[in-house]
């Protein structure tokens, strides 16, 4: 049996495969903590990847690294400017582009790129 974590709210259930790795696909799922599972940052895969402007997820494949509470804070942090893996943040450490967006994005990914590379 898979090891899985469960998150419940009033609105939805959401069970997750706990995995030490983030699989090929996935990236950071901008939801916020994982409710009573601080460790664990939420990775999801895109219903459509070949449509960048559709935010649907795979729910049915959801899955979780465990890291440190102080990584998945920036790592979700980061993932609310789409440095959301490790290619957006390898992205964004190598553009050249200025303005408040990009900097902050280009500082993310400064933060973000060594802990992604360790569970890539």
């Amino acid at each position: 049996m898979k090891n899985t974590i469960t998150s419940k709210s009033i609105w939805n259930e959401h069970t997750f495969e706990i995995v030490d790795r983030i699989p090929e696909n996935f990236t950071v799922w901008n939801i916020g903590v994982i409710n009573g599972y601080e460790e664990y940052l939420p990775l999801c895969e895109s219903l459509h990847p070949e449509d960048k402007k559709c935010y649907d997820v795979n729910t049915a494949t959801l899955k979780a690294v465990r890291l440190s509470k102080e990584e998945v804070k920036i790592l979700l942090d980061a993932a609310h400017y789409s440095v959301n893996n490790l290619k957006a943040a390898e992205k964004f450490l190598k553009s050249k582009r200025r303005g408040p967006l990009s900097d902050r994005r280009r500082a993310y990914a400064e933060k973000t790129v060594e802990i992604f590379r360790k569970i890539a």
